[in-house]
C-alpha cells in the first residue's frame, strides 16, 4: 500500500458523503469561533454542520469544496468561492441553526451572533474567499495542504479573481504555512466581547495576489 502523501492523494469535486468527517475538518479550521457560536456544544456543531455539508446550497455545502481523497476516503478539504457567492450563501447556515438548534442554542445565539462578523473584514468584489482548508490529522505534514491551496489559487484565477483572501486565528500555526505559500498579512482584528466571554483570539486576514 502506497503511503498517504501529496503524490498519492487525488483532488476531486467533493461529494455529500463522509459528512461527519467533513464537519470535523471544518471544525479544526476555526474551533475558537465555532465554540463561541455553539457555546462549546460540539455535538450540536457536528450535527448541524454535517447536515449543511450534504446540502446543494449554502456556504458549508460540499458543492463549494475540493476534496483530497486517498484510496476513496477523505484526506482533506478546501472550501471557497468568489465574493459574489460569499454574501449570497452565508445566510443558509444561520437559518439552519435556527431550525435545528436546541432551545439552549437559540437562547445563546443572540449574545454572540452580532459580534463574530466583526472578526472578518469585508471581502473585495474581485476576490475569492477561502473559507476552510483542512487536512485529516493522519495526512498532515505530507504536502496535502499545499496541494489543496495551490488548487485554490487556480480555481480563483479561473473564476476571474485577482486575489485570494482568508481569515485565520492569530494563534493558529497555519499562519506560518500561509506565509510560506505567499500570502501576506493584511489586517488583525480583535473583538473584545467574545474574547472575554469565549476566549476567541485575534484573527488575521491574509491575502494572495494572483496577478502580476
Amino acid at each position: 500500500m502506497k503511503p498517504m502523501n501529496a503524490e498519492t492523494v487525488v483532488l476531486e469535486e467533493a461529494r455529500p458523503v463522509e459528512e461527519e468527517l467533513a464537519a470535523r475538518l471544518i471544525y479544526d479550521t476555526g474551533s475558537y469561533v465555532f465554540d463561541c457560536l455553539y457555546n462549546r456544544d460540539f455535538d450540536a456543531f457536528l450535527r448541524i454542520t454535517s447536515h449543511l455539508w450534504q446540502q446543494d446550497v449554502g456556504a458549508f455545502s460540499h458543492r463549494h469544496a475540493r476534496a483530497a481523497t486517498y484510496q476513496g476516503g477523505l484526506a482533506g478539504i478546501a472550501l471557497g468561492f468568489p465574493q459574489s457567492l460569499y454574501a449570497q450563501e452565508f445566510g443558509t447556515g444561520m437559518a439552519t441553526m435556527a431550525e435545528m438548534g436546541s432551545p439552549e442554542l437559540l437562547a445563546h445565539l443572540p449574545s454572540v451572533a452580532g459580534h463574530i462578523p466583526w472578526l472578518f473584514p469585508e471581502v473585495p468584489e474581485d476576490a475569492w474567499y477561502l473559507l476552510f482548508l483542512s487536512a485529516h490529522p493522519q495526512a498532515r505534514g505530507q504536502g496535502i495542504g499545499e496541494k489543496l491551496l495551490l488548487d485554490c489559487f487556480d480555481r480563483a484565477r479561473k473564476a476571474g479573481c485577482v486575489s485570494l483572501h482568508l481569515d485565520v486565528a492569530a494563534v493558529n500555526p497555519a499562519v506560518r504555512f500561509y506565509e510560506r505559500m505567499g500570502l501576506e498579512r493584511l489586517a488583525e482584528t480583535t473583538v473584545p466581547k467574545i474574547a472575554a466571554s469565549h476566549g476567541v483570539p485575534p484573527h488575521i486576514r491574509m491575502v494572495k495576489y494572483l496577478v502580476d
